[in-house]
């Protein structure tokens, strides 16, 4: 009985620390938005990221370059100059955030949708509406 007990610690001992490890990336991750630095933000981006921004190109897929740069140009555009996080849902290896850049113009809803995998979290796709 002992040793189920032994391996139940374990186990959760282990699971608890894959979550904080993905919660302080996501921590990180809101941190380079409100703060906009587009050169942290490069390293979230996976391979191929679908981007759907108001105003500018419908949604597509893009390289991290392209991606980090497309969001750079709608904080530029908008004067973005913060972001709040309302949420933020982790399904297995799947982490969604959802929140609001904020702009003299106004506040812009966002969603992300990431990937938790072995080398980190990375942005599938962002929304702005």
């Amino acid at each position: 009985m002992q040793l189920i007990q032994k391996i139940v610690l374990v186990l959760s001992f282990t699971f608890s620390l894959s979550v904080v490890h993905a919660q302080n990336e996501t921590e990180t991750l809101v941190q380079t938005l409100q703060t906009a630095n587009f050169s942290n933000l490069l390293s979230f981006w996976s391979p191929v990221s679908e981007v759907n921004i108001l105003d500018q190109t419908s949604q597509k897929q893009f390289s991290p370059a392209q991606a980090n740069q497309q969001l750079q140009v709608f904080f530029n555009n908008k004067n973005i100059i913060g972001f709040e996080k309302n949420a933020e849902r982790k399904v297995g290896n799947t982490i969604y955030i959802t929140g609001k850049l904020l702009s003299a113009q106004g506040k812009f809803n966002v969603s992300l949708l990431l990937q938790d995998n072995k080398k980190g979290i990375s942005i599938v796709s962002i929304r702005v509406s």
